[in-house]
C-alpha cells in the first residue's frame, strides 16, 4: 500500500472516530465478533497484560475490563481520531499512536494480543504478527479475527495459519463466525 493510500485510510478513521461508536457497523458485526473472540480463549485463561491492536475507540478494550477488571490494558491504532477518542471512553486503557509493525510495548510484556478487523489494513503484516508474538509472554495468545474478502490486505485463512505459524506461533483454532470472517488463535511456545 503507498504512503498516499495509508495516509487516505487514516484519514478515513479520523472522521469516522467521532461517530464510530454509533455506527451500524458496532451491532451489525464489531460487537458479535468481539463477543465472539473472548468466547473463543481457553476456559480459565485469565490475562494480567493485553494488548489490543487496532483498538479504534476502545470498545474490546471496555469489554475486556468487564471480563477481566484487574488487567493491564493497552490500545494501540494509527488513526489520532480514533486514539483520542480511545483516551476519552477508555481511560482504563493506556492507547498509543503506534501501528502493528512497531507496538511500543518490553518484549514479552502482554498474555494476549487481540486484533479485530483491522489485520486486513496492516500494511506490514508478516513484521505486524512477529512484534505480537515479540511483546507476548511465552504460552500467551494472539487472536487474529478479520475479514478474508474485500479491501487492503486480506489473506485467506490457509494464509493466516503459515503467517502465524511461521512467528512461532501453535495454531490453536481457527473458526469462521461468518462466510466471509474467520478467528484464528494462535499460542506462543
Amino acid at each position: 500500500m503507498s504512503i498516499s493510500s495509508v495516509n487516505n485510510e487514516q484519514e478515513r478513521f479520523n472522521q469516522w472516530s467521532d461517530t464510530y461508536e454509533h455506527s451500524f457497523m458496532q451491532w451489525l458485526l464489531f460487537d458479535r465478533v468481539h463477543r465472539a473472540v473472548l468466547n473463543r480463549l481457553p476456559p480459565g485463561f485469565t490475562p494480567t497484560g493485553i494488548l489490543d491492536i487496532g483498538c479504534g475507540t476502545g470498545r474490546l478494550l471496555r469489554r475486556i475490563h468487564a471480563r477481566w477488571p484487574q488487567a493491564s490494558l493497552v490500545g494501540i491504532d494509527l488513526a489520532e481520531g480514533m486514539v483520542s477518542r480511545a483516551r476519552q471512553l477508555t481511560p482504563n486503557a493506556t492507547i498509543y499512536l503506534a501501528s502493528a509493525d512497531h507496538i511500543p510495548l518490553q518484549d514479552a510484556s502482554v498474555d494476549l494480543v487481540t486484533t479485530t478487523m483491522s489485520f486486513h489494513h496492516w500494511s506490514k503484516q508478516d513484521q505486524g504478527v512477529r512484534e505480537s508474538s515479540r511483546v507476548l509472554r511465552p504460552r500467551g495468545f494472539f487472536v487474529l479475527a478479520d475479514t478474508n474478502i474485500g479491501h487492503g490486505h486480506p489473506l485467506s485463512r490457509a494464509r493466516v495459519r503459515l503467517l502465524l505459524q511461521e512467528s512461532g506461533f501453535l495454531i490453536q483454532s481457527q473458526s469462521s463466525l461468518v462466510p466471509f470472517l474467520s478467528i484464528t488463535i494462535g499460542q506462543k511456545s
